[in-house]
């Protein structure tokens, strides 16, 4: 065809049109390998050579079923990848390429609260002395790793991230604003070369956030830097083995997490854990939540209350009692008991 043609609307296929949305659109390139991986795996293996002005209501409500029943995804996977290709259709109708969104109506197999119990329920978080067997069994270099995220609640890209001079000790915080990812361009076409860039969520300049670094952390973290060398011109605290690159995920997964685990004798999980168990810390301690969100570098309170909201066993005793302060119900000094006071005794 004569690349001064154009395709009449609809006639394009699926796939085409869905590797166009996720490729052209400035995104950044984690966002970009995660579409891609969806297209692979749940968008073309169902819909094939499909034109995308021939998929209706009903081929999605089908495609959802597949998905639940046959690859059997988590009604929250379901849920996540249903709202992708609605996007994805709502973009193709701005740009000429498909006349309506047949996923507008389409009932999905789970309510959104009960996705939300559903991811509620998945998080994992380990006891403290889970959490302090892991760590005493990771090999020393690494060792301050394990702290930063059960210390400080970061993720394993940011861990991996964190330089010399991000780490504030005089102040006692810890600047957070960048992430190992496993999403530089190849040079093929495809994103899996490892690179240090900006944290998930955020615009490069971005100032990062601001997390509390409690003294055991400190202390871990001045051990490392004590006995290990920095890594490159950004002053990483953990590089590769050598100590000649950045650390790869891998890498970490398998010579460096999995061996920690079998050697504190605890079951698989994941090191996000530790992420949830530095969130779960703070609430039940009752910090404030909004606070524990920013120190997450949440995208939302409302995110952060999803999933540790349940958390907090002492929150309706600090209602209880913030109300009666509030209405000056005061217990009498003489010990009258209150409800003889409003004649209910």
């Amino acid at each position: 065809m004569n690349p001064t043609e154009t395709v009449p609307t609809g006639n394009e296929p699926l796939v085409v049109v869905f590797e166009r949305w996720a490729t052209t659109r400035g995104l950044e390139n984690s966002s970009v390998k995660q579409y891609r991986t969806m297209l692979s795996r749940s968008v073309a293996p169902y819909f094939g050579t499909r034109a995308i002005g021939a998929v209706g209501p009903s081929d999605i409500e089908e495609w959802v079923a597949w998905m639940a029943h046959e690859r059997r995804y988590k009604p929250s996977t379901t849920r996540f990848r249903f709202s992708l290709l609605m996007s994805m259709f709502t973009w193709a109708m701005e740009h000429g390429m498909a006349d309506s969104n047949p996923c507008k109506g389409v009932g999905l197999p789970a309510s959104r609260a009960r996705v939300h119990r559903d991811q509620r329920a998945e998080v994992h978080v380990p006891h403290a002395e889970v959490v302090h067997s892991v760590i005493g069994a990771a090999p020393e270099r690494y060792r301050g790793m394990f702290w930063l995220m059960a210390g400080c609640g970061l993720r394993l890209g940011e861990a991996m991230g964190i330089g010399r001079d991000r780490v504030h000790f005089k102040d006692g915080t810890l600047t957070v604003d960048r992430q190992v990812a496993c999403d530089g361009d190849t040079g093929s076409g495809k994103y899996g070369r490892m690179r240090l860039r900006h944290i998930k969520w955020r615009e490069e300049g971005d100032r990062g956030r601001q997390v509390p670094l409690p003294e055991v952390v400190a202390l871990a973290v001045r051990r490392h830097l004590k006995e290990y060398e920095t890594w490159g011109p950004e002053e990483l605290l953990f590089s590769n083995v050598t100590g000649t690159g950045l650390l790869y995920p891998y890498y970490w997964y398998s010579r460096i997490w999995k061996p920690a685990l079998a050697g504190a004798g605890v079951d698989y999980f994941k090191p996000h854990s530790f992420r949830h168990f530095y969130a779960a810390s703070l609430v039940s301690q009752g910090v404030p939540v909004t606070e524990v969100s920013a120190w997450l570098g949440h995208s939302s309170v409302s995110f952060t209350e999803r999933y540790y909201g349940d958390l907090m066993p002492d929150a309706p005793d600090r209602a209880r009692l913030a109300i009666d302060g509030a209405l000056g119900l005061v217990r009498p000094a003489d010990g009258t008991p209150m409800a003889r006071l409003f004649g209910v005794a």
